[in-house]
């Protein structure tokens, strides 16, 4: 008599140990002023443009899934939602205190700090007005996120919704980058630094990421942007103005890609066959910025990802 296999050993999940302190402060410049700015000047343009997304006012209930350094949150509150910020990593919930620290004791009383995992939240059955999901998705190993999507699922209201970012576009990488090495030959094969090979563990493609949401129980909508040239000048001006940044990332100058690819991207020329590119379906490799708005369906997800009826349907 065959014995049944044993089931297949999932991956386990990217050390907390690899969001600490220094590494995410690295990046930020350090300047937490730029944060409260309301209007969303002192956000990473990848970040403003989630905000705007989410159409955020006060009284919503928000939950900001995988907070990191806090600035999210931080505008989040200040326009006046009430906000759960969750992550699994100490580290990134003790800088999310820091940086709330320094906004009016009205704006921090609307936030609750809450250290848990994606894949079980801690949180009421409909509770949730928005979900935001803002560069996590690629540092969840499918098993991962395909739980996570479902819990989120579970949170939100019928009338809210998810707002998804996720960078790198993996067709961006595989395909669109090779192209950019024909122009500057110098540039390394790979364009992810040691750093990201280690934490992003389930890069997308805006066909894999569709269908994941809906069978995760959504509607989703999804589109690709390039603000690679914007995050770079955010990047530069941060790097101006902190020395921590500058030794931190300069340590690893010789292994970030984006160093020698950047200047290029700003190119005059380059710019403009990058926004021709946009309009025509050369943007699934062109563009590097994943969005998506995903409202949940009527059918329940089940466990499997297979669909289930709701109350009211198995009534009829």
């Amino acid at each position: 008599m065959s014995r049944r296999a044993a089931a297949p050993r999932l991956p386990a999940p990217v050390p907390p140990t690899l969001y600490s302190e220094e590494l995410l402060l690295a990046f930020t410049g350090g300047d937490y002023a730029e944060f409260l700015r309301t209007r969303g000047a002192g956000l990473r343009p990848r970040l403003r443009r989630s905000l705007a997304l989410a159409r955020l006012r006060p009284g919503l209930r928000v939950l900001d899934l995988g907070c990191g350094r806090g600035e999210v949150t931080l505008h989040a509150a200040a326009r006046g939602a009430h906000v759960w910020a969750l992550d699994y990593s100490p580290d990134c919930l003790r800088l999310t205190a820091r940086t709330l620290a320094l906004a009016p004791a009205a704006v921090r009383a609307r936030v609750e700090l809450v250290q848990a995992d994606a894949t079980a939240l801690p949180l009421p059955t409909a509770a949730v007005d928005r979900v935001l999901m803002l560069d996590v998705v690629e540092h969840l190993h499918p098993w991962q996120l395909a739980r996570a999507l479902r819990e989120v699922r579970r949170v939100l209201r019928p009338d809210g919704w998810l707002v998804v970012h996720t960078v790198p576009n993996r067709w961006a990488l595989r395909y669109g980058y090779p192209l950019l090495r024909l122009v500057r030959r110098g540039l390394p094969a790979d364009p992810r630094t040691a750093y990201e090979r280690q934490v992003h563990v389930n890069e997308q493609d805006i066909v894999g990421l569709r269908r994941l949401l809906r069978r995760c129980g959504f509607l989703p909508r999804l589109w690709l942007e390039n603000l690679t040239v914007e995050q770079a000048a955010w990047r530069a001006r941060c790097l101006a103005d902190d020395a921590l940044a500058r030794d931190i990332v300069g340590a690893a100058r010789g292994d970030d890609v984006r160093v020698g690819a950047y200047p290029l991207l700003r190119r005059p020329l380059v710019r403009r066959l990058v926004r021709l590119a946009m309009r025509t379906p050369l943007c699934a490799v062109a563009a590097n910025d994943i969005y998506a708005v995903a409202r949940p369906t009527r059918d329940l997800p089940s466990p499997t990802g297979e669909r289930r009826a709701t109350s009211g349907e198995e009534a009829k």
